[in-house]
């Protein structure tokens, strides 16, 4: 990931941390901090969930990150969610049905906040049971 992307996710708060310290051995004890950027689930399987995609790397010139705003990258995250599910890459993170972009898209990509940061996709049918799947 770039940096000029992690630094946006930082002035946006939205990089999780994780500090680790092995304690059992007092002479050799470490803390490791781990920062986490956002990721984005294609559907719930594990080898689904990814980096979060750089519109760098999609075609918007190289400050656009100066200029978007969170609800600028939502929208983005969202177009790319759509190339991904005409691509047949996306599925339900509910009922783990494939998506597609038929004449009306019953799908909708969900910033999910709580103990993460991730967008996953979602029928607008399964949004109902998406909190007891995130907690299950």
């Amino acid at each position: 990931m770039r940096n000029e992307l992690l630094s946006w996710f930082a002035r946006e708060g939205l990089l999780l941390h994780d500090v680790v310290t092995a304690a059992e051995e007092p002479e050799y004890d470490e803390i490791k901090v781990s920062v986490k950027a956002p990721i984005i689930a294609l559907s719930r399987a594990h080898e689904d969930f990814r980096e979060c995609p750089d519109p760098v790397l999609f075609g918007y010139p190289e400050s656009c990150l100066d200029m978007m705003n969170i609800d600028d990258f939502h929208q983005f995250v969202y177009e790319w969610f759509e190339q991904a599910v005409a691509a047949g890459l996306g599925r339900c993170f509910v009922c783990n049905k494939q998506l597609d972009m038929g004449t009306e898209k019953p799908w909708d990509a969900v910033f999910v906040t709580t103990e993460m940061y991730c967008w996953l996709l979602v029928h607008f049918d399964c949004k109902r049971y998406l909190n007891r799947d995130l907690k299950g």
